[in-house]
């Protein structure tokens, strides 16, 4: 199968994704947008792919003639945010080409995911034929948006660089926070919380911090915490099985792929309800806390799990290595080819 992929920026587990699509013996021509970012994420490896483009200006004014001269069966795009992405696939569905738009929006009822919803028909059916989405929330929008038959699985972690041998408690007494450090990853909730857990138990963890961002002075001077700034993705799994629990304290999550990165490593979560990967790898009480957004809150999951019993800690870190084996790049691969080559009939 030929399979056009029209991205934005490209991250680990999408570049994951479309190379276990080439190893699944489909032919790949990759057409994304880098993006300007202050931090050093090394270069890609994109030698599987048969075609390898940057969304130029030069690229635009010819993308229908590129993606028409190879010919795809199917096209893969990150959203339907793009306009020249969209009028192009608009184009090709009357030729055949089967159109799968990426989505981990979860539904808020915003007045714009209304406007959506009523718009539809006209917007998004004659550009799109399905949606790949991340999960149950982002399935519910993408129903109301009048598709529902949707795929599942987008945003699958590596989770082969992140397991771990080492029992949990054989690891470091850290708590790891990995994000950028901006007001709705819940950074100042983060440091808030972690301050009063300190004063709550006799011997606190630390606090690992890895990320950047206009948040980071917030850490500054705060006894326990470890501010490690940005890291390469290639080195977060050993920062990983340093710690005990991860902390995912945001606002808002659409997704939150760092999450089943967490539970690849066999930690224990606490997670905020606004993430939307809870859904998939976090059960209250099982693998960790799922609780609101507040700092008191966050502190209590902290007490519970610095103070839990080695029983309690290993049953947590079992549950959540089970949860993320139940998807990575290699199962979405072969999933998305399988509904795919369904769909097309």
């Amino acid at each position: 199968m030929r399979i056009t992929i029209l991205w934005s920026s490209l991250a680990s587990y999408s570049v994951a994704f479309f190379k276990d699509l080439s190893l699944q013996g489909c032919r790949i021509q990759l057409i994304f947008q880098p993006i300007e970012t202050d931090a050093p994420y090394q270069p890609f490896d994109l030698s599987f792919c048969q075609m390898v483009l940057e969304d130029s200006i030069d690229v635009k004014l010819n993308l229908e003639l590129l993606v028409r001269d190879f010919n795809p069966a199917c096209i893969l795009m990150s959203s339907w945010c793009f306009p020249h992405f969209m009028r192009l696939t608009k184009k090709l569905r009357k030729n055949s080409v089967y159109v799968v738009s990426a989505m981990d929006n979860q539904w808020r009822g915003t007045f714009r995911q209304y406007f959506g919803v009523v718009s539809s028909s006209i917007l998004l059916k004659p550009s799109i034929d399905n949606f790949l989405v991340s999960g149950d929330r982002q399935a519910f929008f993408a129903n109301k948006l009048g598709y529902k038959d949707v795929m599942y699985g987008y945003g699958a972690a590596e989770t082969s660089r992140f397991f771990c041998d080492i029992p949990i408690w054989k690891r470091s007494k850290n708590f790891l926070f990995v994000g950028r450090l901006v007001p709705v990853k819940g950074i100042k909730e983060l440091v808030q919380a972690y301050i009063a857990y300190r004063e709550r138990v006799k011997d606190p963890w630390g606090l690992k911090v890895v990320g950047a961002g206009p948040l980071a002075d917030l850490f500054s001077d705060v006894p326990g915490i470890d501010l490690l700034g940005f890291v390469q993705p290639t080195n977060l799994p050993d920062l990983m099985h340093e710690a005990r629990c991860f902390v995912l304290p945001s606002l808002w999550e659409q997704w939150g792929v760092v999450l089943h990165e967490a539970t690849a490593g066999g930690l224990p979560v606490i997670a905020t309800y606004p993430c939307g990967a809870i859904t998939m790898f976090a059960r209250d009480g099982i693998n960790g806390y799922i609780v609101p957004p507040q700092s008191p809150n966050l502190t209590k999951a902290m007490v519970r799990i610095s103070t839990a019993s080695q029983e309690v800690l290993e049953r947590m870190s079992a549950t959540s290595s089970t949860l993320a084996e139940l998807w990575n790049p290699t199962m979405l691969a072969k999933y998305f080819i399988d509904k795919v080559n369904y769909f097309i009939g």
